[in-house]
C-alpha cells in the first residue's frame, strides 16, 4: 500500500507517516503540506497511490477544493478525512466525497490516535464490492475483459443475508469476481467502470443472471427457497429489452419472481428517467423485487420512493457503523428504517462487521442484514460448509 498524507502540520504528517510505515508496513507514505505539492506527488505517481489522507483546513487551497481536484483527475484510491472541524461540517464533506464518486474510507478526528488509523486502514476491503488497493498490480485492458467473458473467467460469489428475527439465512447477494489464470482475484472496482465504458456490462450482467439462476435451481432441488439479489448497472436501466430477458430466464429455470431482487444504486436514478421508469415498471409487474442499493448516499426523497416501483431499500454500511460509533448517529439510522417501514418497504442493512454491529441490527427493526461478521462473499464450493456451520451455531 502507498499513501499520500496532506496536512499543513508537520507533527501530524510525521505521526501518520510513522503509523502507516511502522505499524502497517506500507510501502510508501508521501507527505505534502499544501495542495500544490500534493498534486505534484499525484502526477508523479498517477496509478500507485492507494489512500489519500486529507486535512480540510489548509493554506492557500483548502481540502474541500482538493477533493474536487481529485475527482476531476479520476482518482481511484480511497479518501480519509483528517480534521478537527465540527461534526456537521465533517458529515457535509463526507457526502461531498461520495457525490464526487470518490471512495470514502472514513474520518479520523484530531487529535489522532494510532489505533483509529490502524483500524481504518485494516477495514479496506470489508465491503463485498471493494478490494484491497494493492491486490491488482496491472491495469485491466479491454481485450483482457473480452477474453475473460469468452473464457468464462468471471465467477459469482455469494454473501449471505440473515433474517433479523430468526437469524436464519434467507438469501444471498451475488457479486462478480474476475478469476483468470494470470491474476489474483479481481474485484468489481477494477472492472465495472471499464466494462460500462466499452459496452461490455450487458454481457457480464446476462452471464451473471444465468449463473445465479442455475445455482438457485440447484438449491431449489435440494429443498431450499433462498432469495437472490443481483446488482444492475445504471446503464442497463436504458435497455428496454432487459425485462424480457430476465423474465425469459425466470421461466426457463422455474424461479419464483418474488425471490429475485435487483439492486440499483441510488445515484443511478438520475439517469434517463423515462426509460428507467419503463424498465423498472415492467420488472415490478413481473413480480421481481426492486431494491435501492446504498440508500442514503445519493439523491433519494420520499417522492422518488413513491414514484418508482421499489419495494426494498438497502441502507448503506456507513449508517450502521456510525450508529454504533456515535449515539448521536443512531437516530439517523432509526429514522431511515422507520420511514421505509411506514412506506411498506423491506429494509436490508449492510456493513455488519463486528459484534456491536450485530447486536444493534438484530433489534433495529430491519428485515435482514449482511456483512463480514456473518460471512464474506464466497464461492459456491465454500458455501455449503459455511451453511452447515451457521445452522449449528444458530440452532
Amino acid at each position: 500500500m502507498k499513501c499520500l498524507i496532506l496536512d499543513d502540520s508537520k507533527a501530524i504528517t510525521g505521526l501518520l507517516q510513522l503509523i502507516i510505515m511502522d505499524e502497517l508496513g506500507a510501502a510508501e507514505a508521501f507527505v505534502a503540506n499544501n495542495v500544490a505539492d500534493a498534486l505534484v506527488l499525484l502526477e508523479n505517481n498517477p496509478a500507485s497511490i492507494d489512500v489519500v489522507f486529507c486535512d480540510l483546513n489548509l493554506p492557500d487551497v483548502d481540502g474541500v477544493a482538493f477533493l474536487r481536484m481529485l475527482a476531476e483527475r479520476g482518482f481511484q484510491g480511497y479518501i480519509v478525512i483528517v480534521s478537527s472541524v465540527s461534526h456537521r461540517v465533517l458529515k457535509s464533506v463526507e457526502h461531498l466525497v461520495r457525490n464526487h464518486r470518490l471512495k470514502f474510507l472514513g474520518t479520523i478526528i484530531k487529535p489522532i490516535s494510532p489505533q483509529s488509523v490502524v483500524q481504518l486502514l485494516q477495514s479496506i476491503g470489508s465491503h463485498g464490492a471493494v478490494k484491497p488497493p494493492a491486490a491488482v498490480k496491472e491495469i485491466l485492458t479491454v481485450p483482457e475483459l473480452i477474453d475473460a467473458l469468452e473464457m468464462g473467467y468471471f465467477e459469482c460469489y455469494y454473501q449471505p443475508q440473515v433474517c433479523a428475527m430468526t437469524r436464519n439465512v434467507v438469501g444471498f447477494e451475488a457479486l462478480s469476481r474476475l478469476k483468470s489464470p494470470r491474476r489474483n482475484l479481481v474485484f468489481p472496482d477494477d472492472f465495472i467502470a471499464l466494462m460500462e465504458q466499452h459496452s461490455l456490462i450487458l454481457r457480464l450482467t446476462k452471464d451473471q443472471i444465468i449463473t445465479v439462476f442455475k445455482q438457485w435451481q440447484i438449491w431449489h432441488q435440494q429443498g431450499h427457497c433462498y432469495r437472490i439479489a443481483i446488482n444492475i448497472s445504471a446503464l442497463l436501466l436504458n435497455d428496454l429489452e432487459l425485462p424480457g430477458f430476465i423474465l425469459e430466464q425466470i421461466n426457463k429455470y422455474g424461479i419464483t419472481p418474488t425471490l429475485v431482487t435487483l439492486e440499483i444504486t441510488e445515484s443511478c436514478l438520475n439517469e434517463d428517467r423515462i426509460k428507467a421508469l419503463e424498465v423498472l415498471s415492467r420488472l415490478s409487474m413481473y413480480g421481481i423485487n426492486l431494491s435501492i442499493d446504498d440508500f442514503g448516499t445519493g439523491y433519494s426523497s420520499i417522492e422518488r420512493l413513491q414514484s418508482l416501483p421499489f419495494n426494498e431499500v438497502k441502507i448503506d454500511r456507513l449508517f450502521v457503523q456510525n450508529a454504533v460509533a456515535s449515539e448521536s448517529e443512531r437516530p439517523v439510522l432509526d429514522s431511515m428504517i422507520g420511514m421505509a417501514n411506514r412506506l411498506g418497504l423491506r429494509v436490508v442493512l449492510e456493513g455488519v462487521e463486528t459484534l456491536a454491529h450485530w447486536q444493534m441490527v438484530c433489534h433495529s427493526g430491519c428485515d435482514s442484514f449482511q456483512g463480514y461478521f456473518i460471512a464474506k462473499p464466497m464461492s459456491v464450493d465454500k458455501l455449503e460448509k459455511w451453511l452447515r456451520d451457521w445452522d449449528k451455531m444458530t440452532h
